[in-house]
């Protein structure tokens, strides 16, 4: 179960803005998103509701979910994608958002340590670096990597596991030596999504969760006669949508007085894993060393840049209703910003990526200036 994050003495956070009941519709916005499609699973609004506010609660976010998808750049995701055009629009968006190098599993590695050690390779490797489910368990913090269609050996022989719909390479939880000290530790962490939908549905979920679609889920395979980049972009929003929207709604088995209050606090953070361009014009001065660095400029990019594609990226929560980050960043910058809201530790890994004034805290697309 997760736990409830408190801070004796610490002072109620400066508030910017107050959010609206929980992913409610505002008619404004039912009125600017006309061209959705009927029954595009839409979060609704929630009449039977008392307050028209949230509670207020310290910290406002408790429960935080990563979904990554894949191998879209923003344009398509723009263009196919009518869900999480809607989502955007209506929370977070972070409009300058990049992936770190090509292909997937740097990029997956990069939002779990802050750091892509492969650029260039999809291998399973397990590396020595702390990941973020260390700082988690030092601030006495839950933690889950979901993954969809998980094999029962994804722990004891994660290089192997890779079959059918599941790819190793998609869940970096599996490249750490921290998670794979004991088969007991692993097991208890790296779960399947079963698992989350459980928790989701009883109000347990853990306080961080890493979520990993399967190969049809997330848009990379062709699935259903779907064969080109605009219809596996569909697919994966369409998923997404079927994905969230009950979560959001409090619907089906999610339609509990626990769920509904589990979701008031939580913040699920929508991104690619990268896109199928390259983008030398995204420049962060002062960073001139690190694998993703190496990489790109060996690949004819030049300069400091960021070159996995300019990707899609969202955050949505009760409190990150109509915001915008429209700075340059990236996974680094996405770690970051986990850290700002759990109040954890930076990683020290090397390059330091998550404590670079390059890759910023996205603290513009929540409705406060603290979360504790």
């Amino acid at each position: 179960m997760g736990r409830t994050i408190r801070r004796s003495g610490s002072r109620r956070p400066s508030v910017l803005g107050t959010p609206e009941i929980a992913l409610a519709i505002a008619a404004i916005a039912v009125g600017a998103f006309a061209w959705l499609p009927s029954g595009a699973g839409l979060p609704r609004p929630e009449a039977d509701l008392t307050d028209s506010v949230l509670p207020p609660a310290t910290p406002y976010i408790q429960h935080i979910v990563v979904v990554v998808l894949e191998n879209e750049e923003l344009t398509s995701v723009w263009a196919h994608g009518p869900f999480e055009r809607y989502l955007a629009a209506t929370y977070g968006n972070a409009t300058g958002y990049y992936s770190v190098c090509h292909p997937s599993a740097p990029n997956y590695i990069a939002l779990f340590a802050a750091v892509a050690n492969q650029c260039g390779t999809d291998s399973w490797n397990n590396y020595t670096n702390k990941s973020i489910n260390v700082e988690l368990d030092n601030a006495h913090l839950s933690w889950g990597q979901y993954a969809e269609n998980l094999p029962s050996t994804a722990c004891s022989n994660p290089a192997g596991a890779t079959a059918g719909l599941f790819a190793t390479r998609h869940v970096p939880a599996l490249f750490f030596s921290d998670v794979l000290k004991s088969q007991s530790y692993c097991n208890a962490h790296v779960l399947s999504s079963n698992a989350y939908n459980s928790s989701v549905a009883n109000g347990t979920l853990r306080n961080y969760s890493f979520y990993t679609p399967n190969l049809c889920d997330d848009g990379h395979n062709g699935c259903g006669r779907n064969t080109t980049n605009a219809q596996m972009t569909a697919q994966a929003d369409i998923w997404l949508k079927h994905w969230l929207g009950p979560i959001l709604n409090h619907t089906g088995k999610y339609s509990s007085s626990a769920e509904r209050a589990e979701i008031n606090h939580t913040a699920f953070f929508v991104t690619w894993d990268e896109g199928t361009a390259s983008n030398a014009g995204f420049a962060v001065p002062g960073i001139t060393g690190g694998d993703n660095y190496q990489w790109c400029a060996q690949n004819g990019e030049a300069g400091d840049a960021v070159c996995g594609g300019h990707i899609y990226t969202a955050v949505i929560s009760p409190y990150s209703r109509h915001t915008t980050f429209a700075g340059n960043d990236s996974p680094y910058g996405l770690v970051r910003t986990v850290e700002w809201l759990f109040h954890l530790n930076h990683l020290g890994n090397p390059g330091g990526f998550d404590n670079q004034t390059g890759f910023p805290v996205m603290k513009s697309l929540f409705h406060f200036s603290s979360n504790s």
